[in-house]
C-alpha cells in the first residue's frame, strides 16, 4: 500500500498556533471516523492477532459496493501488509476505541475467487515468527507419527498450536493441504519442499482435539463454511 493512500486517514492532525511552534494537538478520532475515512479509499483495519471482524471489514462494506453497485456488501475481505509486526513502520500502527492495535490493510472486494479467500484466511492467522518456523516441521511430524506426548515443550508446543489452528481454519474455509503448506507455512518460513505426505499430515492436524487449537473463523462472504 502506498503511503499517499493514508492522507485521508491522517488528515485530522492539526497544528495549532503560529508556524514554527512545536506544540500540536490531535483531534479526537473515533472508530466511526476511521471507518468513514477508510471506506472512501478502500482501506481496512488490519488487526494484529484476533480483532473484531465486523469493525475490520466495515470500511470495505462501504468502499466495495461503491466501486461495484449492486454487489454483495458482505462479499469483502481485508488483506494485511503480509509482514511481521516488528517490521511495520510504527507511524502507521494505531489503536481502535477498545485498544486493539491495527494497521491499514487493503480491501478485497471479490471473495468468490479462491485466491482472495486464501489471502484473507492467511491474513486472519497469527504470524509464524522465526522461533516457530525453526521447530514447526519437526513438531508436526512428531505429533502425527508419535502423538502429542512425544512433542517437546516450549516453542514446539506453541508451534503445534499454531499448526492445528491454521489447518482447521483452512479446512473450514474450503482450502486444501497444498495451500496450507505452500502458501502459509512454506512462504512464511521459507520452506519449498516437505518430506511427508501433505494430505495425510494436513488431515491429521485437522483431526486433533480442540485443546490443541481451533479455527479462527469462517471468512467466506456467505458465512457458510464447513464444520466437519
Amino acid at each position: 500500500m502506498k503511503i499517499t493512500s493514508l492522507v485521508s486517514y491522517l488528515s485530522p492532525l492539526i497544528l495549532l498556533g503560529p508556524v514554527g511552534l512545536t506544540s500540536a494537538a490531535v483531534l479526537p478520532r473515533s472508530d466511526a471516523d476511521t471507518i468513514a475515512n477508510f471506506g472512501r479509499i478502500g482501506i481496512c483495519l488490519s488487526y494484529f492477532g484476533a480483532g473484531p471482524t465486523e469493525k475490520e471489514l466495515a470500511p470495505c462494506k462501504i468502499f466495495c459496493p461503491a466501486q461495484n453497485p449492486g454487489s454483495d456488501p458482505n462479499a469483502v475481505g481485508c488483506k494485511g501488509p503480509g509482514i511481521p509486526r516488528d517490521q511495520i513502520d510504527p507511524s502507521v500502527v494505531d489503536k481502535d476505541d477498545d485498544g486493539n492495535e491495527f494497521t491499514p490493510g487493503e480491501c478485497v472486494c471479490d471473495l468468490s475467487a479462491a485466491g482472495a479467500i486464501l489471502d484473507v484466511v492467511i491474513q486472519g492467522l497469527s504470524e509464524l515468527d522465526n522461533v516457530i518456523c525453526a521447530v514447526i516441521l519437526s513438531a508436526i511430524v512428531t505429533l502425527v507419527e508419535e502423538g502429542i506426548d512425544a512433542v517437546p515443550g516450549g516453542s514446539s508446543i506453541t508451534a503445534i498450536g499454531k499448526a492445528v489452528e491454521g489447518a482447521k481454519t483452512f479446512v473450514e474455509n474450503g482450502l486444501d493441504a497444498v495451500s496450507y503448506f505452500g502458501n502459509w507455512i512454506g512462504q512464511s518460513c521459507g520452506v519449498s519442499d516437505f518430506s511427508f505426505n501433505l494430505d495425510d499430515t494436513f488431515n491429521s492436524l485437522t483431526a486433533e482435539p480442540d485443546s490443541l487449537g481451533v479455527s479462527v473463523g469462517c471468512f467466506k462472504s456467505s458465512k457458510i463454511c464447513s464444520t466437519s
